[in-house]
């Protein structure tokens, strides 16, 4: 199954369809990153600390799977030389609107985040990566990735959910009930019916893995990042806020080694 494929076509209707991911960033939003507050998320309720940013102001970052329209404009009205890659052509076109709106520039690329073979070995001060990490079913790809563009001593922020988010029955939710269903970790491609994931990639919804906190954590320290910065985050969705206070989380990490 070529997940990435299914991805990409799900995402375009997200964005087509209104997902908060795809919502361009405010003028206002914007003058504040050009004041040097830049109101960056990589979980879906809060900024990620301004100390996280800071040291990334006039130098080369990479967004990585962002949100259309958001990431890259207000990392690019803070003055750093920004690039996107994605694998949504309609999440790029969000960035590409809000760069004309605001008079910004910024280096859009449709790529796979597993592979990032389009830029050269420690071509990058900081990696930004919004929640994306559950659309892939290896992540070590994606960190050791990370890990080769990034220059010794860069920062690597990136967002991904709570492995626990992944018990419930998404059907039942949906109607505001809570019914653990699942095994962790879980796999649309391995968890759901042969019928349920056909289902699934017909309504063009996406494709989702959970991660275990080893494979987080673990795989992240052993591609050579020292993790520097953590926060969880609430889903804005009640009956699991109510459960699990810890839905989202962020993480700041640092390239350690070459």
């Amino acid at each position: 199954m070529d997940a990435a494929a299914i991805n990409s076509k799900a995402w375009d209707m997200e964005a087509t369809c209104g997902s908060a991911w795809a919502q361009i960033v405010s003028e206002k939003e914007i003058d504040e990153a050009r004041r040097g507050n830049p109101g960056i998320r990589v979980t879906v309720n809060r900024n990620v600390p301004h100390s996280w940013i800071e040291p990334l102001k006039g130098s080369h970052v990479l967004i990585l799977a962002g949100g259309g329209g958001q990431q890259t404009p207000l990392m690019a009205a803070y003055g750093c030389s920004t690039e996107c890659v994605d694998i949504s052509s309609e999440m790029l076109s969000r960035d590409r609107e809000a760069l004309k709106r605001y008079g910004l520039d910024a280096q859009l690329h449709r790529h796979d985040m597993t592979d990032l073979s389009i830029f050269s070995d420690c071509s990058f001060n900081g990696v930004i990566s919004p929640v994306s990490m559950n659309f892939i079913s290896d992540i070590g790809k994606v960190f050791n990735e990370v890990h080769r563009v990034l220059c010794t001593g860069g920062s690597f922020i990136f967002g991904i959910a709570n492995p626990a988010l992944y018990l419930f029955d998404d059907r039942l939710l949906a109607k505001g009930r809570l019914k653990v269903k699942y095994t962790l970790p879980f796999s649309d491609e391995r968890s759901l019916s042969k019928k349920d994931l056909m289902k699934r990639i017909r309504k063009c919804d996406t494709v989702e893995y959970s991660h275990t906190l080893q494979s987080i954590l673990g795989t992240l320290t052993e591609s050579g990042f020292a993790i520097t910065g953590f926060f969880s985050d609430t889903s804005s969705y009640e009956p699991i806020d109510s459960f699990l206070h810890d839905c989202y989380l962020a993480v700041q990490a640092v390239r350690i080694n070459d």
